[in-house]
């Protein structure tokens, strides 16, 4: 078991971009590219803007919310040969495989809860000796959908790096760690000031004793 905050949890998620792994500025700078091919200069920021705004919403939602089917199926396949180039190189964030390690041996059941694509996330953690968690529950689901299917040992724990990471966690009664080393919610400060959660680190050095 894993004790926080004197709760001994038997599961704990991981979300992937910018938890797992430090991918969160190479898909801004990707999203970017792909849609400025149909978008002027302000509304591509724009659109940049609201993308990053909603880390954890799988992103078919969020493309095709802004474009029509066949504008939103070139972008998709774009931002997907992008990652894939700019991920060859990637690793995990400082900790990430000292700790998984640690709730393996402790019988701790492990998953990835990611709004981003299996198959990219699959092959950095392949990349890195890591492809053997219980489950890799990723997008064109949602978080919600995914969780809402799936039965797990309780208490459970939710390690993410979004606002909507967290409200994840406060639907499903999960325990929610917030990770701040590489996210994109700059008001996360402020936000989670006023919030009941299990705490906050910047890396999962700061998990590690």
């Amino acid at each position: 078991m894993l004790k926080i905050k004197k709760v001994s949890y038997k599961s704990v998620f991981f979300d992937f971009d910018g938890v797992i792994a430090d991918t969160n500025s190479l898909k801004r700078k990707n999203i970017h590219a792909s849609v400025s091919k149909y978008l002027d200069a302000k509304s591509a920021l724009k659109f940049v803007s609201f993308f990053t705004a909603n880390n954890g919403v799988p992103r078919e939602e969020k493309i095709y919310s802004w474009f029509d089917s066949e504008t939103g199926q070139g972008i998709l396949h774009d931002y997907a040969r992008r990652n894939r180039k700019a991920f060859e190189r990637v690793g995990t964030t400082p900790g990430f495989a000292r700790f998984f390690e640690k709730c393996r041996k402790a019988g701790i059941r492990i998953w990835v809860l990611s709004g981003g694509d299996e198959g990219e996330i699959r092959a950095i953690l392949r990349r890195n000796g890591l492809d053997c968690f219980d489950g890799i529950l990723t997008g064109p689901a949602t978080k919600q959908e995914n969780l809402g299917r799936l039965t797990y040992p309780k208490p459970a724990l939710f390690v993410g790096d979004s606002r909507h990471d967290y409200e994840v966690a406060l639907e499903f009664g999960l325990g929610f760690i917030f990770m701040s080393g590489y996210t994109q919610f700059a008001d996360w400060r402020e936000y989670f000031e006023d919030k009941e959660i299990s705490g906050t680190i910047s890396t999962f050095g700061d998990l590690l004793w």
